[in-house]
Protein backbone atom coordinates (compact mmCIF):
# COMPACT_ATOMS: atom_id res chain seq x y z
CA UNK A 1 0.00 0.00 0.00
CA UNK A 2 1.36 3.49 -0.73
CA UNK A 3 1.55 5.40 2.29
CA UNK A 4 1.90 9.45 1.93
CA UNK A 5 4.44 11.51 3.47
CA UNK A 6 2.05 12.84 5.60
CA UNK A 7 0.66 9.49 6.81
CA UNK A 8 4.22 8.40 7.60
CA UNK A 9 4.79 11.32 10.14
CA UNK A 10 1.32 10.78 11.52
CA UNK A 11 2.15 7.39 12.46
CA UNK A 12 5.82 8.07 13.55
CA UNK A 13 3.99 10.18 16.38
CA UNK A 14 1.68 8.30 17.22
CA UNK A 15 4.04 5.44 17.85
CA UNK A 16 6.47 6.98 19.91
CA UNK A 17 2.97 8.44 22.04
CA UNK A 18 1.53 4.46 22.07
CA UNK A 19 -1.56 5.74 20.40
CA UNK A 20 -3.02 4.48 16.88
CA UNK A 21 -2.11 6.64 13.94
CA UNK A 22 -4.74 8.81 12.10
CA UNK A 23 -5.28 9.36 8.28
CA UNK A 24 -5.45 12.51 7.17
CA UNK A 25 -8.52 12.99 4.87
CA UNK A 26 -7.25 12.37 1.46
CA UNK A 27 -8.46 14.58 -1.41
CA UNK A 28 -11.60 13.44 -3.27
CA UNK A 29 -11.54 11.09 -5.47
CA UNK A 30 -8.54 9.10 -4.14
CA UNK A 31 -6.67 6.26 -5.05
CA UNK A 32 -8.20 3.05 -3.46
CA UNK A 33 -5.27 2.90 -1.32
CA UNK A 34 -5.86 6.36 0.41
CA UNK A 35 -8.94 5.43 0.65
CA UNK A 36 -8.81 1.92 2.43
CA UNK A 37 -6.00 3.89 5.04
CA UNK A 38 -8.30 6.71 5.74
CA UNK A 39 -11.35 4.12 6.62
CA UNK A 40 -9.35 1.90 8.27
CA UNK A 41 -7.77 4.50 10.42
CA UNK A 42 -10.88 5.48 12.19
CA UNK A 43 -10.14 8.97 11.09
CA UNK A 44 -13.24 8.54 8.45
CA UNK A 45 -15.73 7.47 11.40
CA UNK A 46 -14.22 10.22 13.67
CA UNK A 47 -14.76 13.19 10.56
CA UNK A 48 -18.22 12.10 10.67
CA UNK A 49 -19.01 11.84 14.73
CA UNK A 50 -17.58 15.78 14.17
CA UNK A 51 -20.28 16.68 11.46
CA UNK A 52 -23.16 15.22 12.74
CA UNK A 53 -22.74 16.22 16.34
CA UNK A 54 -22.02 19.71 14.88
CA UNK A 55 -25.70 19.45 13.11
CA UNK A 56 -27.43 17.69 15.99
CA UNK A 57 -26.21 21.05 17.69
CA UNK A 58 -27.25 23.24 15.13
CA UNK A 59 -30.77 21.90 14.62
CA UNK A 60 -31.37 21.92 18.82
CA UNK A 61 -30.52 25.56 18.97
CA UNK A 62 -32.62 26.52 15.57
CA UNK A 63 -35.82 24.71 16.39
CA UNK A 64 -37.44 27.83 17.41
CA UNK A 65 -36.52 30.06 14.20
CA UNK A 66 -38.74 27.80 11.64
CA UNK A 67 -42.58 27.69 11.78
CA UNK A 68 -41.70 24.14 9.60
CA UNK A 69 -38.35 22.87 10.67
CA UNK A 70 -37.22 20.45 8.29
CA UNK A 71 -34.18 18.40 7.51
CA UNK A 72 -32.20 17.14 3.90
CA UNK A 73 -30.22 14.37 4.34
CA UNK A 74 -28.62 13.07 1.22
CA UNK A 75 -29.01 9.41 0.49
CA UNK A 76 -25.44 7.58 -0.67
CA UNK A 77 -22.68 8.08 1.49
CA UNK A 78 -24.43 10.26 3.58
CA UNK A 79 -27.31 8.34 5.25
CA UNK A 80 -26.59 4.50 3.76
CA UNK A 81 -22.54 3.40 3.42
CA UNK A 82 -21.73 1.90 -0.24
CA UNK A 83 -18.15 1.71 0.70
CA UNK A 84 -17.67 -2.16 1.41
CA UNK A 85 -19.87 -2.71 -2.35
CA UNK A 86 -17.35 -0.25 -4.25
CA UNK A 87 -14.20 -1.35 -2.36
CA UNK A 88 -15.33 -5.12 -3.69
CA UNK A 89 -14.50 -3.04 -7.11
CA UNK A 90 -11.50 -1.06 -6.32
CA UNK A 91 -13.62 1.64 -5.92
CA UNK A 92 -14.44 1.98 -9.73
CA UNK A 93 -17.88 3.35 -9.79
CA UNK A 94 -17.82 2.89 -14.12
CA UNK A 95 -17.98 -0.87 -12.80
CA UNK A 96 -20.35 -1.12 -10.05
CA UNK A 97 -22.74 1.54 -11.66
CA UNK A 98 -26.29 0.91 -10.09
CA UNK A 99 -25.68 -2.32 -8.62
CA UNK A 100 -24.60 -0.96 -5.15
CA UNK A 101 -28.48 0.88 -4.55
CA UNK A 102 -30.32 -1.44 -6.30
CA UNK A 103 -28.74 -4.84 -3.97
CA UNK A 104 -30.54 -2.84 -1.15
CA UNK A 105 -27.85 -3.96 1.46
CA UNK A 106 -26.21 -1.02 2.05
CA UNK A 107 -25.01 -0.20 5.55
CA UNK A 108 -26.77 2.61 7.65
CA UNK A 109 -23.98 5.12 8.64
CA UNK A 110 -24.94 5.16 11.92
CA UNK A 111 -23.97 8.90 13.00
CA UNK A 112 -26.63 9.98 10.61
CA UNK A 113 -29.02 7.38 11.81
CA UNK A 114 -28.75 9.39 14.99
CA UNK A 115 -29.30 12.63 14.06
CA UNK A 116 -32.15 11.33 11.72
CA UNK A 117 -33.52 9.87 15.13
CA UNK A 118 -32.77 13.29 16.87
CA UNK A 119 -34.40 15.01 14.32
CA UNK A 120 -37.68 13.01 14.45
CA UNK A 121 -38.28 12.99 18.09
CA UNK A 122 -37.91 17.05 17.69
CA UNK A 123 -40.84 16.79 15.63
CA UNK A 124 -38.34 17.92 12.73
CA UNK A 125 -39.76 16.43 9.08
CA UNK A 126 -36.68 14.70 7.30
CA UNK A 127 -36.34 14.82 3.55
CA UNK A 128 -34.29 12.45 1.62
CA UNK A 129 -33.05 14.38 -1.56
CA UNK A 130 -30.92 12.14 -4.06
CA UNK A 131 -29.62 11.97 -7.56
CA UNK A 132 -30.41 8.10 -7.36
CA UNK A 133 -33.17 7.60 -10.42
CA UNK A 134 -36.52 7.06 -9.64
CA UNK A 135 -36.51 3.77 -10.75
CA UNK A 136 -34.54 2.53 -7.50
CA UNK A 137 -37.62 4.19 -5.06
CA UNK A 138 -38.29 0.47 -3.85
CA UNK A 139 -34.89 -0.78 -3.61
CA UNK A 140 -34.09 3.00 -1.63
CA UNK A 141 -36.83 2.89 0.63
CA UNK A 142 -36.31 -0.71 1.52
CA UNK A 143 -32.79 -0.18 2.07
CA UNK A 144 -33.62 2.82 4.38
CA UNK A 145 -36.20 1.36 6.27
CA UNK A 146 -34.16 -1.53 6.97
CA UNK A 147 -31.33 -0.13 8.42
CA UNK A 148 -33.28 1.73 10.55
CA UNK A 149 -34.84 5.18 8.91
CA UNK A 150 -38.21 4.38 10.29
CA UNK A 151 -41.15 6.53 10.75
CA UNK A 152 -42.19 9.31 8.53
CA UNK A 153 -39.77 11.34 5.85
CA UNK A 154 -40.11 11.51 2.26
CA UNK A 155 -38.14 10.26 -0.32
CA UNK A 156 -37.42 12.79 -3.75
CA UNK A 157 -35.11 10.78 -6.34
CA UNK A 158 -34.16 12.41 -9.65
CA UNK A 159 -36.29 11.76 -12.47
CA UNK A 160 -35.12 8.41 -14.87
CA UNK A 161 -35.00 10.90 -17.64
CA UNK A 162 -34.14 14.60 -17.87
CA UNK A 163 -32.37 16.79 -20.00
CA UNK A 164 -29.13 17.93 -19.73
CA UNK A 165 -30.01 21.34 -18.99
CA UNK A 166 -32.01 19.87 -15.94
CA UNK A 167 -29.57 18.58 -14.09
CA UNK A 168 -27.44 20.77 -12.42
CA UNK A 169 -29.21 22.47 -9.71
CA UNK A 170 -32.19 19.46 -9.26
CA UNK A 171 -31.79 19.50 -5.56
CA UNK A 172 -31.73 23.25 -4.98
CA UNK A 173 -34.89 23.10 -6.42
CA UNK A 174 -36.08 20.35 -4.61
CA UNK A 175 -35.33 22.63 -1.46
CA UNK A 176 -36.66 25.72 -2.88
CA UNK A 177 -40.01 23.75 -3.80
CA UNK A 178 -40.18 22.53 0.19
CA UNK A 179 -39.59 26.66 1.04
CA UNK A 180 -42.66 26.89 -1.30
CA UNK A 181 -44.54 24.70 0.93
CA UNK A 182 -43.76 26.75 4.45
CA UNK A 183 -40.71 24.58 5.18
CA UNK A 184 -37.63 25.70 6.68
CA UNK A 185 -34.50 23.43 6.16
CA UNK A 186 -32.34 24.03 9.31
CA UNK A 187 -29.70 21.94 8.30
CA UNK A 188 -29.07 20.12 4.55
CA UNK A 189 -26.33 17.34 5.11
CA UNK A 190 -24.59 15.66 2.17
CA UNK A 191 -21.23 14.11 1.47
CA UNK A 192 -20.40 16.13 -1.67
CA UNK A 193 -20.23 19.67 -2.48
CA UNK A 194 -22.79 19.66 -4.95
CA UNK A 195 -25.68 18.11 -2.53
CA UNK A 196 -25.27 21.68 -0.50
CA UNK A 197 -24.93 24.41 -3.50
CA UNK A 198 -27.71 26.84 -4.63
CA UNK A 199 -28.90 27.73 -0.80
CA UNK A 200 -32.30 26.61 0.60
CA UNK A 201 -31.09 25.92 3.72
CA UNK A 202 -30.29 27.89 6.89
CA UNK A 203 -26.52 25.86 7.08
CA UNK A 204 -25.28 23.20 5.50
CA UNK A 205 -23.24 20.05 6.77
CA UNK A 206 -20.76 18.50 4.47
CA UNK A 207 -19.65 14.58 5.41
CA UNK A 208 -16.36 13.04 4.34
CA UNK A 209 -16.15 10.64 1.55
CA UNK A 210 -12.73 10.56 -0.63
CA UNK A 211 -14.26 8.08 -2.71
CA UNK A 212 -15.93 10.05 -5.42
CA UNK A 213 -16.81 13.43 -6.65
CA UNK A 214 -19.99 14.11 -8.52
CA UNK A 215 -19.85 17.69 -9.70
CA UNK A 216 -23.59 18.61 -10.05
CA UNK A 217 -26.33 17.63 -8.63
Amino acid sequence: MRVRPAALAVCAAASLAGGAALATEPKQPATAEEIVEYRESGEWDADITRVTDRATAYLRSHLEDARKPAMVLDVDDTSLSSYDCLKAADFDRDVVGDACPAGGEMPAIAQTLALFRFARAEGVSVFFITGRRARLRAATVSNLRAEGFGGTWSLRLRPNRQPRSQRSGWKARVRRELARRGYTVVANVGDQWSDLRGGGAMRTFKLPNPMYTIPVA
